[in-house]
C-alpha cells in the first residue's frame, strides 16, 4: 500500500508531472542545452588554461574567489528582484513611442527597489564577516605562498602582491584597511553593484520591447548577461579595482559563468516545472 500511496503522491506532484513540450518549446529547450554545454566546456577550458599557464589548480580557485566576492552583491540583488517582486508595473503601464511597452508588466517597483536593498544589505553582512576575520585570511593567504609547489599566482609566490589583491576583492580597498572607516568606503561600491544589477535588467526589458519580444519570450544571451553588464558599469570596474592581469582574468570568468550558469539554473527549473521557459 505504501509504495502505490508514494507513486500516487509523485502523480500528483507537479515535480514529476511530464511536461508536454510543443514544437517552440523543443526548438527553445534545444538552444538553451546547447549553450550551456557551451558554458560549461569554455568554463572547463579556462580551468584548464589556468592549470597549465599558471602552474596549479590553486591560481584558478583565487580567480573564481576573486569572481564570487566581486559580483556578491550583484548575485543576491538579482535573486531577490524574482524573490520580493509584485505589486504595480515600474513603467506604470505606460506606451512609448513606438507603441510597446516601456519594460513590460514584469519589471515591478517593488522587485526594482527592494530587491537591490535586501541584496546589498546582505553583501554587507558578507563582507562584514570577512573585515572581521581579516587577520586569519591573511594568514591563510601567507601560507599559500609558502608552498611553491603548488601555488604560483601570477607573482611567483610574492605574499604582499598576493594579499593585496585579496584586499582588493574581499575588502575592497587596495590598501587592506580593515577599520571601520574602510568597511564604510565599501558601502557605496556594494550598493551601485547591487542597483546596477537591476538597472541593467531593466535595459534588457527595454531593448527586448523595442524588438517588439513579447515578456517571456528569449532574447538570447541578452536574458543571461544584462544584469552583469550593469552591475560591472555602476561598480566602476576600473575605478574600485585598477587594470591589471588578474581584472582581466576574473572578467573573463564573470562572462563565461554568469550566463552558464543561469542557463543551467533556468533549464533545471523549465524541466522540473518550476518555470514555464528555459531561459
Amino acid at each position: 500500500m505504501a509504495i502505490n500511496s508514494n507513486n500516487k503522491k509523485n502523480k500528483e506532484n507537479p515535480l514529476f508531472k511530464p511536461r508536454y513540450l510543443d514544437a517552440k518549446d523543443k526548438k527553445n529547450a534545444k538552444i538553451a542545452f546547447t549553450l550551456c554545454i557551451v558554458g560549461i566546456l569554455a568554463f572547463l577550458f579556462q580551468m584548464l588554461y589556468f592549470v597549465v599557464r599558471y602552474k596549479g589548480f590553486d591560481d584558478w580557485l583565487i580567480v573564481l574567489t576573486f569572481w564570487i566576492v566581486f559580483i556578491m552583491p550583484g548575485y543576491i540583488a538579482d535573486a531577490m528582484m524574482v524573490l520580493v517582486g509584485g505589486g504595480g508595473p515600474l513603467d506604470g503601464g505606460k506606451i512609448a513611442k513606438d507603441g510597446r511597452r516601456l519594460f513590460g508588466s514584469g519589471k515591478t517597483k517593488r522587485g526594482f527597489f527592494l530587491g537591490p536593498l535586501i541584496g546589498g544589505i546582505i553583501a554587507l553582512i558578507i563582507h562584514g564577516i570577512l573585515f572581521w576575520q581579516w587577520e586569519n585570511i591573511t594568514a591563510l593567504i601567507i601560507s599559500f605562498t609558502e608552498n611553491p609547489d603548488i601555488y604560483y599566482h601570477f607573482y611567483e609566490n610574492n605574499a604582499e602582491n598576493l594579499i593585496k589583491d585579496f584586499s582588493i576583492f574581499l575588502l575592497g580597498n587596495s590598501s587592506g584597511d580593515t577599520t571601520f572607516l574602510g568597511f564604510l568606503n565599501l558601502i557605496p561600491r556594494v550598493f551601485l553593484c547591487a542597483y546596477g544589477t537591476a538597472f541593467g535588467d531593466l535595459a534588457g526589458s527595454w531593448a527586448k520591447r523595442r524588438k517588439n519580444i513579447a515578456s517571456g519570450q528569449p532574447f538570447w544571451i541578452v536574458d543571461q548577461i544584462d544584469f552583469l553588464g550593469g552591475c560591472l558599469l555602476f561598480a566602476g570596474w576600473f575605478v574600485f579595482i585598477p587594470p591589471a592581469i588578474y581584472t582581466i582574468h576574473v572578467l573573463i570568468m564573470l562572462l563565461i559563468i554568469t550566463p552558464s550558469l543561469a542557463l543551467i539554473s533556468n533549464s533545471i527549473s523549465f524541466l522540473t516545472g518550476g518555470k514555464s521557459v528555459p531561459w
